[in-house]
């Protein structure tokens, strides 16, 4: 019998990414009006920050690089990731670029190692 409670299914890696993005471009400028339905644009406008200099700190950030580790993993592995949200379905290959930017950004950086199955991925390529 339902207690009375809605049950909130997790959500999925892409979404939580776009969130945790979308988080930092709304920390970095509180006062714009960001439309969180906009994930390309928003995406845009998160390599724009990290071109300025403004994501030396999330770069840093270890469970910002988790979470982007995470999401670029599951796209590796080949593991299904459900999107409900139309608009952030839509954006997928902005989103997945962004996350790969960052993460390629943090580990140029030396602020984060380079997971052992990226880079045998990026190995096996070459």
């Amino acid at each position: 019998m339902p207690s009375g409670t809605k049950h909130n299914p997790p959500i999925d890696l892409l979404t939580a990414w776009e969130l945790a993005a979308l988080n930092v471009l709304i920390a970095l400028h509180p006062h714009e009006d960001l439309d969180v339905k906009a994930s390309r644009k928003n995406m845009l406008a998160l390599m724009q920050a990290l071109d300025r200099g403004e994501l030396d700190t999330v770069l840093a950030d270890p469970a910002f690089l988790k979470k982007t580790e995470g999401l670029l993993l599951a796209v590796l592995r080949g593991e299904q990731i459900d999107v409900v949200d139309p608009s952030i379905y839509d954006a997928r290959r902005e989103i997945f670029a962004a996350a790969q930017v960052v993460y390629n950004q943090a580990v140029a950086r030396g602020l984060w190692p380079l997971h052992p199955e990226i880079k045998g991925a990026i190995g096996a390529r070459k």
